[in-house]
């Protein structure tokens, strides 16, 4: 036999008009202009940096880690025997 609950009980709440979100006075609150200007740093083109020296060298247009002709989906097979 299932346990006995409670009923909840549900806050009531007052919904709100559209006078209350609207703010008193609209004239005195400021708008974003629609374009913002750029810094002049910004407006030059950088020159490129040096890729880093360290880590492992970047395939390029392969997705493949270059394991040979490993097929998808097949697990990798270990050195060592797995118990």
């Amino acid at each position: 036999m299932p346990a006995k609950r409670t009923a909840k009980s549900r806050t009531t709440r007052t919904a709100r008009t559209v006078e209350d979100l609207t703010p008193v006075d609209l004239d005195r609150l400021s708008v974003a202009p629609a374009v913002v200007p750029l810094p002049d740093s910004l407006a030059e083109p950088q020159s490129r940096t040096a890729p880093p020296k360290a880590g492992p060298p970047v395939a390029h247009g392969r997705s493949g880690s270059g394991r040979g002709s490993q097929r998808a989906g097949q697990p990798r097979r270990y050195a060592f025997r797995r118990s």
